[in-house]
């Protein structure tokens, strides 16, 4: 299957974001700035899920799910392309 548009998507995405932590990164401290360092991890945490996603591609596994190796369903991916785990596995994580 051909993901060059999903590929390229999540490319902008992540450029968009790097961009981000490096423009808030001289304020991003928990003592300086703790609203803009919580904001930068949580950034980070997404910048860490498109790159997995991107290399997903590349293994021919993007669509998967990375726990039960199902099947993510499309509007899961249209909503977030970097969604890396189905619907199901994902509830039992939010649960943790």
């Amino acid at each position: 299957m051909d993901y060059t548009r999903t590929r390229q998507f999540l490319q902008k995405e992540l450029e968009e974001r790097e961009a981000a932590i490096r423009e808030s990164r001289p304020t991003s401290a928990p003592n300086v700035d703790p609203v803009s360092w919580a904001t930068s991890q949580a950034t980070q945490r997404v910048i860490d899920q498109i790159t997995a996603a991107l290399e997903r591609i590349d293994a021919g596994t993007y669509g998967r799910c990375i726990r039960c190796r199902g099947p993510i369903v499309a509007a899961r991916l249209e909503i977030m392309p970097y969604a890396e785990n189905c619907i199901d596995c994902q509830r039992d994580v939010d649960r943790r």
